[in-house]
């Protein structure tokens, strides 16, 4: 069904240069394109105002050529959902994690696996190897998506209800987390009840006590305003991660040399202007959130490392090959 899909998607690719009619009447090529680029954030995160800078670059650095029509906070449906319109065509950017197309590829389980970092410098040391690379190539080549560019989203944390000070307090606890089984996993591991939940529907579902937590940065917890609903957050810092630009792969490699050039330039600029942005703003978030009533708590990492360390077992081998090179790094 990958390849199918994959099929029609190059052949919508292929079709980028259309014939016009001119005023007299002759036949010229206009290699115009719109490109529809959709997200599940808010329009005041950092997701939205990176996808805002992309279009503008882009039409920039094509002459008008590039138009880029940007929809947040799921206008185009579910991070699911958008991610099958890249393979159908009907979406041709996509701001979501690696770990977002697990479902795809086992090898995206890697950007689940939990306190694999040291830090945000032990982080972006790994992305920025050559080790990163070699993981987003393989990636694409297993998956059919090519994740470009980072938009650096600082560590997850553990936003809830109630205050969790320790591991114990978690036990139980009613957690959204994305569909996805490494996530899925981790949560199972540290004794709280897991319920894989689209983002959408994570506000109401804290509103109304279906749910007692969500895990993420705290910059969703602002700017999706779960804080008003979930007051707690607790530095659990057990994954850092960045989204990405992802678009479908055969569709990318389809593109003349000078579209990829443009688009791969301007990703580049987007990301490091995106990484700059995040480190400045996350003391600026959490002073925010305490202004408006959060509670943060610190927890001891090492016993909630001890207690998922045991996750990566089921893992791909090649996914554990990673995570022992990312260890010693």
């Amino acid at each position: 069904m990958r390849k199918t899909l994959g099929l029609v998607s190059t052949l919508a690719a292929g079709m980028l240069v259309i014939t016009a009619c001119s005023g007299d009447g002759e036949d010229v090529a206009d290699d115009s394109v719109t490109w529809r680029l959709g997200h599940s954030y808010g329009p005041e995160s950092l997701e939205h105002r990176a996808a805002e800078r992309l279009a503008k670059g882009l039409e920039s650095s094509s002459d008008g050529r590039i138009t880029v029509e940007v929809f947040p906070s799921s206008q185009l449906g579910s991070w699911e959902e958008m991610q099958e319109g890249l393979e159908l065509g009907s979406v041709d950017i996509v701001i979501e994690s690696i770990g977002s197309i697990e479902r795809y590829s086992d090898l995206a389980a890697i950007e689940g696996v939990p306190f694999l970092y040291e830090d945000a410098e032990h982080y972006f040391n790994t992305w920025d190897s050559d080790l990163g690379e070699e993981m987003i190539q393989a990636i694409k080549e297993d998956s059919g998506f090519y994740l470009a560019g980072q938009i650096y989203r600082g560590p997850r944390v553990l936003n809830s209800t109630m205050p969790i000070n320790n591991l114990s307090d978690a036990k139980g606890l009613k957690i959204r987390v994305p569909n996805q089984e490494t996530y899925i996993r981790t949560w199972q591991a540290l004794g709280t009840s897991p319920t894989p939940l689209s983002f959408n529907e994570v506000f109401s579902a804290l509103e109304q006590g279906a749910i007692e937590a969500q895990e993420n940065p705290v910059n969703v917890a602002r700017f999706n305003s779960f804080y008003e609903v979930a007051p707690y957050i607790a530095h659990t810092n057990h994954l850092y991660g960045s989204n990405h630009f992802q678009v479908w792969g055969e569709t990318y490699d389809g593109w003349d040399e000078e579209t990829r050039a443009i688009f791969d330039e301007t990703v580049a600029e987007v990301s490091e202007w995106a990484r700059e942005v995040s480190l400045e703003e996350q003391d600026d978030n959490i002073a925010f959130l305490e202004e408006n009533g959060v509670t943060f708590t610190e927890v001891d990492r090492e016993e909630w490392l001890q207690a998922t360390m045991d996750v990566v077992d089921d893992a791909d081998p090649q996914v554990q090959e990673w995570v022992e090179q990312i260890r010693e790094g």
